[in-house]
C-alpha cells in the first residue's frame, strides 16, 4: 500500500526550470547507473557511506537512485512540492537551497549511522527539505491523498498541507525510531527527517527576511501555462475600466 499526494494548488507563474533540470539530471544519472557494470560499483563509488564518507559523495549521492520506481517516487514529490517553492524563492536561490537541504539530510543520517558501511543514495533527503519549506510557506494548500493497494486506488482523501505533510513526517519519525532500534531498513528515514528539519529552518528564515507583501505578490502570480489567456482577459478588464 502507498499514498500518492496530489497537489491541487500546483499551477505557478514561471516555468520551474530548476525542478525540471533536477528531474532530467536524476533521470540521466539513473540511465548511467544502468549502463555501468553494476549498481553496487556505482553506489560504492558515488553513494554516501558513513563509515568511509567523502565530501564529494554528499552531493553525488543526491542524484543516484536504486531503480526506476525509486526515481519516479522522488521526482513526483519534487514536482508536487518544488514548483511553488521555486517560484517563491526564484531559480537562483532554489538550487542552493535544495543542496543545503540535502546536506542537512546527509548530516543527520551520518550522525545516527556513523559505523554503517551501507551506501545511502537518493534525492529524497533534499526533497524532504523542499517539503519542509512548503509546509511552512503554504500550510493551507489543497491536496488529494490517493491511497493505492498495488495499482488499484481504493480511497481519495481531501486534505491540507498541515494534515498531509504532518502525517507523512510523523510516519517517517516513527519508522526512523523503529529502524534505529532494530538496525534493519533499506530506507534512510533519518535523512528524510534531517532534510525536512533543514527545510523548516530555511523557511522560517525566509519568512523573517522577506517581507510578507513580496511573498503575497509571488503567490498572486498567474500560472505559467495560462498566462496567454489571462493576459488577454486582463486587457479586456482594463479597457472596461477606462
Amino acid at each position: 500500500m502507498f499514498i500518492l499526494p496530489i497537489n491541487k494548488d500546483n499551477p505557478v507563474k514561471n516555468i520551474p526550470w530548476v525542478v525540471l533540470v533536477l528531474i532530467v539530471m536524476n533521470t540521466l544519472a539513473l540511465i548511467a547507473t544502468y549502463l555501468a557494470p553494476s549498481f553496487e560499483l556505482v553506489f560504492s563509488r558515488y553513494g554516501f557511506i558513513p563509515e568511509q564518507h567523502r565530501a564529494v559523495t554528499v552531493f553525488t549521492s543526491m542524484f543516484l537512485h536504486a531503480g526506476i520506481w525509486h526515481l519516479v517516487g522522488n521526482m513526483w514529490f519534487l514536482w508536487m512540492f518544488g514548483n511553488r517553492v521555486e517560484n517563491m524563492f526564484g531559480r537562483w536561490l532554489f538550487f542552493p537551497v535544495y543542496l543545503v537541504c540535502g546536506l542537512g539530510a546527509t548530516a543527520l543520517h551520518y550522525l545516527l549511522n556513523i559505523g554503517s558501511s551501507i551506501p545511502c543514495v537518493g534525492a529524497s533527503g533534499a526533497i524532504s527539505g523542499i517539503v519542509g519549506i512548503f509546509f511552512i510557506l503554504f500550510p493551507k494548500a489543497n491536496f488529494d491523498l490517493c491511497i493505492y493497494v498495488g495499482w488499484w486506488q481504493i480511497k481519495e482523501i481531501p486534505a491540507h498541507t498541515k494534515a498531509a505533510v504532518g502525517a507523512w513526517i510523523g510516519e517517517q519519525a516513527v519508522l526512523g525510531l523503529l529502524t534505529q532500534a532494530i538496525h534493519v531498513s533499506s530506507i534512510a528515514f533519518w535523512a528524510h527527517i534531517g532534510g525536512f528539519a533543514t527545510g523548516i529552518v530555511i523557511a522560517i528564515l525566509f519568512k523573517a527576511f522577506v517581507p510578507a507583501e513580496r511573498r503575497r505578490l509571488a503567490e498572486r502570480a498567474k500560472p505559467w501555462h495560462m498566462q496567454g489567456d489571462f493576459n488577454r482577459d486582463d486587457e479586456h478588464i482594463i479597457q472596461l475600466k477606462l
